[in-house]
């Protein structure tokens, strides 16, 4: 038998750096996993304002101790604005955040998840702003007293207090199933480390331990190295013994009726036991993986009047992987008799077809249910067949441990590895896509889908037949070589994206080719939206329509820019308070009152610095304290950048819009409004709420004459003797 890798665990499924930082790019692009931005409230050590911080993608690396993983989230054209001791905005500000936590399992209603659980000790955080921003920083920290050191140290302080108020954890996998049962292809257990591969290729990993039931081992801590094999992303491997002593055994067993107490662990009988069909005595019946395949040995005795015979029969079962199909088949048995009777004609006489079809079959369950229903996903019985060289259609199978599934790619039996590629769990979605042709120009709005024949400020490309195409506003494009099909949002969000046009001749002329799915040629790039999302586009012109051209797209949803402003009123001033009573007895009081608004413009994904422009009530304001008037009267006002202030006049009413548009480093414009509407006169009511009416009752002795009185509701009987003896004699009394 081959050696056993697996750490005395049943299961190991190993997932590489490369891989998980390829989903970590296509979660953080989808909105997930990490927020794209984040606004941090600063309070320590005397020091008050707010770090405004615009994240890029977040990179995983396991070059650390077993369990932990460090992740690195770059920011950039970001702002730290402080408001005490001295009022500083620096701004743009860049550099690196590390984060290393250990990754765990989680339980949670019968299931584990693989985490980065920040409240289960705190995260070790660490800030360091690139050289341009310490540059920035430098002279504003030296004037309010604080080092470097102090500024990175007190960002990091709050970066960890954002994490566990704010994030919380990252989940690593979805929800693993685990069982306490006697189902050796159902979780019992599993267990999670990594390992920091120190030689030159550098197999960084994630490993999963996996138990199937209660008496199976396992040390996860002796799992240090990776045996993912170069080119592929994971690796599933099964251990030798689990899968012949623990899902072989007792399903041969159980296909003999015999009880599996008849064979002894891994595989081998223990026992002389009727060969299937009555024909002799099987005396031996063993299988191990030798090599890349299972090699079945077993010997069969029979005898006769005046005749004995012996025949040892020797097989592999040959596991193969190829067009999404796992292919089971056995090599023709070696026979080794001592009577002149040819194999089959033993084979068949013997009974033993149905054994062989048995153990193949057995084999089968092992591969496909163990893979099934292990990962997540449960097990159809009908792909057990039973039958050689029978093709298992395997589709894409859940991995418990990340992403949504695995792609087998191939088989090696030793410990049994599989091969995989990952299906992605999660994907960034398409917000639009569509396709348009003219001879003559037109503009798109990437973002919706809307041509239209001049420019608008949603335009992000213009086509100009004479020149060519050009981008609108902050929109900008990068050509790539890649294919249009092949192009992915991760790719693109990796472009510079500072291309401006592209010019008439860089778009091809070609014969549409009479299939559509044929290829020709065409230009692709990649793209930012004036929203800020990323898409893919093609261009191509024909030359049987006189160079009309024809653009293809596909724009994703990815976050991008926005502005919001928030409000907070209160009452600055208070005139004379008059009480009353309403009708409904409700008690109220009202006054006149001089209303104080603080605003604040929050930008989201925005690039700092950002230029604002304020509009309140229809008037433009200018920085710093002025005046306006409205319709109700004169409104005071302080501005500072993105902070408003304003004050109403006693009694004042305020009925109109507040608007700011905002412009970043990057030419993104953005423009929100939100309505005013506070009243001149105050009034406060209480409900009445009645007394409620308690009633005393006392019960007292009855009169003597009301002492003698029938009840209310008596017998029959008692009604008709005290009945009168006619209606007249009733109205006499």
């Amino acid at each position: 038998m081959a050696l056993d890798r697996t750490s005395g665990f049943d299961m190991l499924v190993q997932i590489s750096e490369e891989e998980l930082n390829n989903q970590l790019e296509t979660a953080f692009l989808a909105g997930g996993l990490f927020p794209s931005s984040m606004r941090m409230p600063i309070n320590l050590n005397g020091i008050v304002g707010t770090a405004n911080l615009n994240f890029n993608t977040p990179v995983a690396d396991l070059d650390r101790p077993p369990t932990q993983m460090g992740l690195t989230v770059p920011f950039a054209d970001s702002q730290l604005q402080i408001t005490a001791p001295v009022a500083l905005t620096l701004e743009p500000l860049g550099g690196i955040i590390t984060i290393v936590d250990n990754i765990e399992m989680i339980a949670t209603m019968g299931n584990r998840i693989a985490a980065l659980d920040f409240n289960n000790g705190a995260p070790i955080v660490t800030l360091e702003f690139d050289a341009a921003s310490q540059a920035i920083l430098a002279p504003a920290l030296a004037t309010a007293g604080l080092t470097l050191l102090q500024t990175q140290n007190m960002m990091a302080g709050t970066v960890v207090q954002q994490l566990q108020t704010a994030i919380r954890r990252i989940d690593l996998t979805p929800p693993i199933p685990v069982v306490d049962d006697s189902n050796p292809t159902t979780i019992f257990s599993i267990e999670v480390t990594t390992v920091n591969d120190t030689t030159a290729i550098d197999r960084d990993c994630i490993t999963f331990g996996i138990r199937m039931a209660n008496d199976s081992g396992g040390n996860i801590g002796g799992v240090t190295s990776s045996f993912i094999p170069a080119g592929s992303q994971s690796l599933v491997m099964m251990s030798n013994f689990w899968l012949l002593a623990k899902v072989l055994r007792p399903r041969v067993a159980e296909a003999l009726n015999r009880p599996v107490t008849d064979f002894d662990t891994p595989f081998r009988l223990n026992r002389h036991i009727p060969a299937p069909g009555g024909r002799g005595t099987l005396t031996k019946l063993e299988a191990r993986v030798e090599g890349n395949r299972v090699r079945v040995d077993c010997q069969v005795m029979a005898s006769g009047t005046g005749w004995s015979a012996v025949s040892n029969i020797t097989f592999f079962v040959d596991i193969a992987l190829g067009n999404g199909s796992i292919t089971i088949t056995a090599s023709t048995p070696s026979v080794d008799t001592d009577i002149d009777i040819e194999w089959w004609v033993w084979l068949v006489s013997l009974g033993l077809g149905d054994l062989f079809g048995g153990i193949i079959g057995a084999i089968v369950a092992a591969i496909v249910l163990s893979i099934l229903e292990t990962l997540g996903e449960g097990i159809a019985n009908h792909l057990i067949a039973g039958v050689i060289s029978a093709p298992y259609n395997l589709p894409a199978i859940p991995l418990g441990p990340i992403g949504g599934g695995i792609t087998l790619n191939s088989v090696i039996l030793d410990d049994l590895e599989l091969h995989c590629s990952i299906i992605r769990s999660s994907s960034v979605p398409v917000k639009n896509q569509g396709s348009y042709s003219s001879l003559t120009g037109f503009t798109v709005d990437l973002d919706s889908g809307t041509i239209r024949s001049n420019v608008s400020p949603e335009t992000d490309l213009i086509w100009n037949p004479s020149m060519g195409l050009s981008t609108n506003g902050p929109t900008g494009l990068t050509i790539t070589g890649t294919s249009f099909d092949a192009l992915t949002p991760v790719q693109i969000s990796r472009l510079p994206l500072s291309g401006r046009d592209i010019p008439l001749q860089l778009i091809p002329v070609v014969l549409p080719p009479f299939f559509p799915f044929l290829e020709h040629e065409e230009v692709v790039f990649g793209i930012r939206t004036t929203k800020g999302r990323y898409a893919k586009v093609r261009a191509w012109r024909s030359i049987l329509t006189g160079g009309e051209l024809q653009l293809d797209w596909i724009t994703y949803d990815t976050p991008v820019p926005q502005l919001d402003i928030l409000d907070r009123w209160s009452v600055c001033e208070r005139g004379q308070v008059t009480e009353f009573i309403r009708p409904d007895c409700s008690s109220c009081s009202s006054s006149p009152v001089r209303w104080c608004g603080e605003f604040e413009a929050w930008p989201k994904l925005m690039a700092f610095p950002v230029d604002y422009q304020w509009c309140l009530c229809g008037n433009i304001l200018e920085e710093g304290e002025g005046n306006i008037a409205t319709l109700q009267g004169s409104l005071s006002y302080k501005l500072t950048g993105r902070r408003l202030w304003i004050e109403t006049e006693m009694g004042q009413s305020l009925d109109c819009e507040l608007c700011v548009s905002a412009i970043d480093a990057k030419g993104v414009e953005l423009f929100t409004c939100i309505h005013l509407l506070q009243p001149g006169i105050e009034t406060r009511c209480r409900k009445c709420v009645p007394i409620a009416t308690h009633t005393r009752i006392e019960i007292v002795p009855a009169e003597p004459m009301l002492s003698s009185w029938r009840p209310l509701i008596t017998d029959e009987t008692a009604m008709l003797k005290d009945q009168p003896a006619n209606k007249k004699e009733c109205e006499t009394h």
